[in-house]
């Protein structure tokens, strides 16, 4: 199956999830580095989900983890900003201290990091995605699949 079959079999009455994320986050969940990310904010929502790479960059994070890390980030600007990159499963949404009895041990290591006061998402299956630009929401926000796909090529949005 193509990335376009899978993204449009995945969509629900033609619409995805989404969820935007400011570099490096989006490349780390996108290429397995990040499973779970945290926020002031839970949902109930479990799926697939689009991985929306915003306009923005931690440059914090960034030097912090070409510093101390072996992931092999891309230069700042080589990442994708500005449109969807990837597509996960969100399986999980959960306060460190809450997490269901069957949580696997991997996965309550990777809620350690998460702020007890916040809400951790854990995404499996995380793939990236020919890059797709989409404007960016707060929250989990819905785009129309169709459209989404048809967009001009990343050089030609620039022009509209």
């Amino acid at each position: 199956m193509s990335d376009t079959e899978i993204l449009r079999a995945s969509a629900i009455n033609g619409l995805h999830k989404v969820l935007s994320f400011k570099q490096p986050f989006a490349w780390l969940i996108t290429n397995g580095y990040l499973t779970v990310d945290d926020r002031t904010w839970g949902t109930t929502y479990r799926g697939p989900i689009l991985i929306h790479a915003s306009k923005g960059l931690y440059d914090v994070y960034y030097d912090y983890l070409k510093a101390n890390t072996d992931i092999p980030l891309p230069a700042k600007e080589e990442f994708a900003y500005g449109g969807v990159v990837g597509v996960a499963d969100l399986v999980l949404c959960s306060r460190p201290d809450a997490l269901p009895e069957r949580t696997s041990r991997q996965h309550r290591a990777q809620f350690k990091g998460v702020n007890s006061r916040h809400y951790g998402f854990l995404f499996e299956r995380p793939r990236p995605v020919p890059f797709m630009p989409c404007a960016g929401k707060l929250g989990i926000f819905e785009v129309e699949i169709d459209a989404l796909l048809s967009a001009p090529p990343a050089a030609q949005a620039e022009l509209f």
